[in-house]
């Protein structure tokens, strides 16, 4: 007896030791496929600011495979997929002895092979490394269970195979199968949807709702009253599982099995991913396990979505059938709105183009840059500009002309910007240089500029540059920021990327307060625009809106303090509009779209108000509230007959207004013609004589179209008397009239004016063809 108990003592001893020592072997041994299976690529889900889902790509491998933790996964749910696979799991070491003799007894039975008694551990072993059929591979099959039970706990187990089971369709584990068959995470399923979607990696073909809805619930069925879970449950989900799934033209829709809301911002936002060398951290890799969190808002998104789509349905026989919009947050450059075309599925319009980085002509839109420039270069908001017909360069001249058609004279800078003048704005470019407005724009941020440095004309003003939204509306969000630049932000909690340029200064603080002081201004506004009731608001903001191309590219920048908004609408292809549009319908969505952001969150910090005396801006120096004639822009005395105030810097006060005087009314000399033309009260100051049309070295071509004595060029003078004579090369030609002009008969050839009258001379060349 006793050799008995040292026999069985013994051999118990070396069974331990034994059993320590392949369970060591098991645990330590390298298990690279392991280690690669848990690398595995997952597919990248994007959700906006609130959690909701955008949309989910695909892994790199193209199949749908989107990542859950097990304490995410509702208990019912594990439990379902337990009893229909292993009902043993937790009690065995990832081979279940009972399964194996059951499973052996029924294939004897049947004479052929009816039950291959896997575990979950086994099924999961055979997907990290897959082995041949046969009673080999079987074996391979169970060693590296065992293995897997050695190293990882019985949730980690399970994780990783709910994660991975294959349902075919090129779909791979709970999370991603459940988004496919009911729209929603694996963490809103039941019991009942647990039990439909638990029989399909039996045979897909077969067992998947919507190949198979009969099959499907008989099976589901069967494995519901092993469950407990009731039929009629069951039934429900098989049906809600078998219905088709949206397709992706109305995924955008709430309750979409297949999200699809915003795809040029998702699309973008995987290739931002996609381009960093580091992903953001280890849970947001570039095609991460979890849920990458955006910025956007897809209320706010949609609700710019509908407005779009309204407006450009009136819009169809103009041929402007596509639009953009994008919406920031101010303070974070937080991406809230990104609306590329008006249908990414409308072929027709190149819908997949996204609007936002397309690049076409701003029209005014450049306008705010350009004051700014000249704010932070000594010029005022009270600077008179003359908005009288002018030419600008030379062998190329460039005559601009008002959206209005009118000439106004002598127009205060705020008017000039608040009502959008096109003269004016050219006048100043002339006097700011075309080169130095180009290095401003790059360093706001346009990245169009940089690349066609030095290609550009006195036309820049108006915007003869092709530029994109998101330049657009970046660089006029600085104009709520103290003249400070932000990046765009695409992330919620995003740490990565580069952040250098964030907070540079790209204009002063006080030109940035002006210009939003202007552009925030209805009354300044109504020479150009009139009442304009898009621009009419409940709360305090400042728009810009332009034209360009024949109408071809209507935009509207609007900003409040917290937002800022950009709208285009024309078309990709280039076509003509029929017709005419105007940048107020732009203006309206802009308008509605802050609207809707400021109902949202209620702004409770107190509006700038005009009855300051005196604010100090950071870095500006202080600013006062300067009460200046109206007309002049000088500082008003008792004869001005209109005055109102000015924001100016201390050391930029005015002189007291010289145009008004007890016995007269002047005005400088270069408005003399359009005073004399437009019957105007008042007089120029007579100055030196000067020839102000054409420009010297001026090139002219006949219109073959019309009559050679049809046609005429304006030789328009300041600073002479009346009846000054004219000599065109040496001859006499005859006089000035009252206003100063004289139309000189075109004949080709090069051509030498000469004006002169008792105190001045001035003289001019240029060249008809």
């Amino acid at each position: 007896m006793k050799k008995i108990v040292k026999f069985l003592g013994t051999f118990l001893c070396a069974f331990a030791l034994f059993s320590f020592a392949a369970f060591l072997a098991l645990r330590v041994l390298p298990y690279p496929e392991l280690a690669e299976f848990r690398k595995r690529d997952y597919s990248l889900a994007l959700t906006d600011k609130n959690g909701v889902t955008l949309r989910v790509f695909p892994a790199r491998d193209g199949v749908r495979r989107e990542w859950t933790d097990i304490q995410d996964v509702p208990q019912s749910v594990r439990n379902v997929f337990i009893r229909a696979e292993d009902k043993r799991f937790y009690y065995h070491i990832g081979v279940d002895p009972v399964a194996v003799v059951a499973g052996a007894a029924r294939n004897a039975s049947a004479g052929r092979v009816v039950s291959g008694a896997s575990t979950i551990t086994m099924q999961l072993a055979r997907l990290i490394k897959p082995h041949a059929r046969g009673f080999g591979g079987k074996m391979a099959e169970a060693v590296d269970a065992l293995r897997l039970e050695a190293r990882l706990s019985k949730d980690a187990i399970l994780e990783l195979w709910l994660n991975a089971i294959p349902f075919g369709s090129n779909i791979e584990g709970i999370g991603a199968f459940s988004r496919a068959r009911f729209g929603v995470a694996a963490t809103e399923l039941d019991a009942a949807r647990a039990a439909a979607l638990a029989v399909v990696p039996r045979r897909p073909g077969l067992y998947d709702p919507v190949y198979n809805a009969e099959a499907s619930l008989a099976a589901a069925k069967q494995l519901a009253a092993r469950c407990g879970v009731d039929d009629g449950a069951v039934a429900a989900a098989v049906a809600e599982a078998a219905a088709p799934a949206d397709a992706l033209a109305a995924g955008a829709q709430t309750g979409a099995k297949n999200p699809f809301y915003a795809p040029h911002f998702a699309e973008r936002t995987r290739a931002l991913l996609s381009s960093r060398a580091e992903p953001l951290d280890a849970a947001h890799g570039v095609h991460a396990r979890r849920p990458v969190k955006t910025t956007l808002d897809l209320d706010l998104q949609l609700y710019a979505e509908e407005r779009l789509g309204a407006e450009l349905a009136k819009l169809s026989l103009n041929r402007v059938s596509n639009g953009s919009v994008l919406a920031i947050e101010n303070s974070t450059g937080a991406v809230l709105c990104y609306v590329g075309s008006a249908s990414w599925f409308d072929d027709a319009v190149s819908g997949k183009i996204d609007g936002v980085r397309t690049r076409n002509q701003p029209g005014s839109c450049l306008k705010p840059f350009l004051y700014a420039l000249a704010l932070d270069s000594g010029f005022g908001p009270n600077a008179i500009l003359p908005d009288i017909p002018s030419v600008f360069g030379a062998g190329e001249a460039y005559i601009p002309a008002n959206f209005n058609r009118r000439f106004n004279g002598p127009a205060r800078m705020r008017v000039a910007l608040a009502s959008s003048l096109n003269v004016p704005a050219v006048w100043m470019l002339e006097r700011i240089g075309v080169s130095r407005f180009e290095d401003n724009l790059v360093s706001l941020g346009f990245v169009s500029i940089a690349e066609k440095r030095g290609a550009y004309g006195t036309g820049l003003a108006l915007g003869n540059a092709e530029v994109s939204l998101e330049e657009l509306a970046r660089a006029f969000s600085a104009f709520q920021r103290e003249g400070k630049l932000v990046d765009l932000r695409f992330i919620e909690e995003d740490t990565g990327g580069d952040r250098s340029a964030n907070g540079a200064q790209a204009m002063s603080p006080y030109a940035a307060f002006v210009i939003r002081d202007i552009l925030s201004d209805k009354a300044s506004r109504w020479m150009g625009f009139g009442a304009a009731p898009m621009f009419s608001t409940p709360f305090q903001a400042m728009f810009k809106t332009g034209t360009a191309n024949q109408y071809q590219n209507i935009w509207a920048l609007g900003a409040t303090r917290r937002w800022t908004v950009g709208v285009w609408m024309g078309n990709f292809s280039g076509a003509t509009v029929v017709g005419k549009t105007g940048s107020s319908i732009p203006a309206r969505i802009a308008a509605d779209i802050l609207g809707a952001l400021e109902m949202a969150a209620p702004d409770s910090a107190a509006p700038e108000s005009a009855a300051l005396n005196s604010v100090t801006l950071s870095g500006a120096g202080e600013m006062v509230d300067v009460e200046i004639c109206a007309l002049s822009g000088m500082r008003a005395t008792r004869l001005c007959a209109g005055t109102l105030r000015e924001w100016l810097l201390r050391d930029r006060t005015p002189d007291f207004c010289d145009w008004h005087r007890a016995d007269a009314f002047d005005y400088p000399g270069e408005f003399e013609t359009w005073l004399a033309e437009r019957l105007r009260a008042g007089q120029a100051r007579r100055g030196h004589g000067a020839i102000r049309l054409p420009r010297h070295g001026s090139v002219f071509y006949l219109d073959p179209s019309l009559p050679a004595d049809a046609q005429a060029i304006r030789i328009e003078t300041s600073g002479f008397g009346d009846g000054a004579l004219v000599f065109v090369d040496g001859a006499p030609a005859g006089s000035l009239d009252s206003a100063g002009v004289f139309m000189l008969p075109v004949s080709r050839g090069k051509r030498a004016v000469f004006v002169e009258d008792d105190e001045n001379g001035a003289h001019v060349e240029f060249e008809v063809r």
